[in-house]
């Protein structure tokens, strides 16, 4: 008898998650998709949704009726702390509350893959080695990506599950209410400058304007993290996904001024977050102008995220030939083709002017 797929997305509002169920429900392999959140989704699916705050030991237990077919968890969920140390602590105790409520409660269970990222490589401290490779060096504790996978290596020792860690970089991909999305910030940023007519300038220092980076295409991360599902080999072990290539901001930057028919300039070096606080009756006033979805720009961007992003003064990007190595070929996106898409989707939901 064939087991049953039934796949749980763990932190299913955010660009991870919405995504991940996009995709999984495109598929015909999965027999169930659920979304678990502390928020019902605010994007159109067809998943099942289970209402779950994990800070609660007894969540799944909670919900053991809805949860016990799960097999496969794609683990997205994220909190944000004023302190590192209660950071980790907080989102450690996420994790734990989830895999052991399923080990009581799935008999199914078999794998859980999560999501890492360039902080595993010190990325928000400064200078890291590149290209980084998984096998690299942590930095000084504590970093929760490290507590997480210390966690599910002591738990999941001699039992029936296993877990995968995919370390994707900067994400783009449609999101709203989840502004560490840098397409989001980008298109907000240009409809700005548009109204206000300014030039399209890139924000940060003229050295991050032509440093090499990376970036993850939703989608791709997606098919990554259902590849690691589906493939025994890919158990116990940690994968980098990107779209495969690197670039400048100096060369992606009129790309974008390109597809938006805006005037570009060279760069000036000021801080988003400072210049932007005062910006939400502009966009009101857009919102209005255009028609669009009453969105307000805190939803939509996260400027501190911009101002880190496009002042990073050394290469920043990934070696992904483990993954390929391993059997998945998917990264080989050209990355302005995942902005241009993400774009191309905010329009079409009336985020931004058509």
């Amino acid at each position: 008898m064939q087991t049953k797929k039934i796949a749980l997305i763990v932190g299913g509002n955010g660009i991870v998650g919405r995504n991940m169920a996009k995709y999984l429900q495109a598929r015909d392999i999965w027999d169930e998709v659920i979304i678990t959140s502390y928020r019902e989704p605010d994007f159109e699916t067809t998943a099942k949704f289970v209402h779950m705050d994990l800070t609660d030991a007894q969540a799944v237990e909670n919900n053991a009726a809805a949860l016990a077919g799960v097999s496969h968890v794609f683990y997205a969920a994220y909190m944000e702390k004023q302190t590192l140390a209660e950071q980790t602590a907080t989102n450690i105790l996420l994790l734990q509350n989830l895999v052991l409520g399923l080990e009581k409660v799935a008999s199914g269970f078999k794998h859980l893959t999560f999501i890492q990222g360039g902080k595993a490589y010190g990325a928000h401290l400064g200078k890291y080695k590149t290209p980084a490779l998984e096998t690299d060096s942590r930095h000084f504790p504590p970093n929760f990506y490290y507590s997480q996978q210390d966690f599910l290596i002591k738990q999941s020792a001699g039992k029936a599950w296993s877990w995968t860690a995919v370390r994707p970089d900067i994400m783009v991909g449609f999101a709203v209410g989840n502004p560490m999305n840098m397409a989001n910030l980008i298109a907000v940023y240009e409809t700005l400058c548009n109204e206000l007519n300014v030039p399209f300038r890139f924000p940060g220092s003229d050295m991050a304007y032509k440093v090499l980076v990376n970036i993850t295409d939703s989608e791709i991360l997606a098919k990554g993290m259902e590849y690691a599902a589906l493939h025994e080999d890919c158990y116990s072990q940690i994968y980098n996904v990107t779209n495969g290539d690197i670039f400048r901001w100096e060369q992606i930057w009129p790309k974008i001024a390109a597809y938006f028919n805006v005037n570009m300039d060279s760069p000036i070096t000021f801080p988003l977050a400072e210049y932007m606080a005062d910006k939400e009756e502009v966009w009101a006033g857009i919102v209005e102008k255009y028609g669009l979805k009453p969105h307000t720009v805190k939803e939509l961007a996260n400027w501190p995220f911009g101002d880190f992003i496009f002042n990073v003064e050394a290469d920043a990007f990934f070696d992904v030939n483990k993954f390929r190595r391993a059997g998945f070929h998917e990264m080989q996106v050209e990355s302005f083709e995942s902005f241009k898409n993400t774009f191309d989707e905010l329009k079409a939901q009336n985020i931004i002017p058509a």
